[in-house]
C-alpha cells in the first residue's frame, strides 16, 4: 500500500476551498488516469468539482538500527 499527500481544491457554497489529505493507494501513481481516479473518488465523497493540484508519496520511515549484542 502506498500513502500519498493529496492537495486539491473543491467548490463550496461560498466559493472554493483548498485542503490536503493523506490518501492510501494500492499502487504507485504513474499516470493521469490514476489522478483522474482519485479526483472522481474525492467527488464521490462530497468534494464538489475536486481538482488535484499536487501529490507527494510518503517515504517509509527508516528502520530502527539494531542494538549491538
Amino acid at each position: 500500500m502506498f500513502r500519498y499527500m493529496i492537495s486539491f481544491t473543491y467548490r463550496t457554497p461560498d466559493g472554493h476551498a483548498f485542503t490536503s489529505v493523506e490518501w492510501p493507494f494500492k499502487r504507485q501513481i504513474r499516470s493521469m488516469d490514476d489522478i483522474t481516479r482519485v479526483s472522481l473518488d474525492l467527488r464521490e465523497r462530497g468534494f464538489i468539482d475536486a481538482v488535484i493540484l499536487s501529490f507527494s508519496l510518503f517515504a517509509d520511515p527508516a528502520p530502527n538500527p539494531q542494538a549491538a549484542s
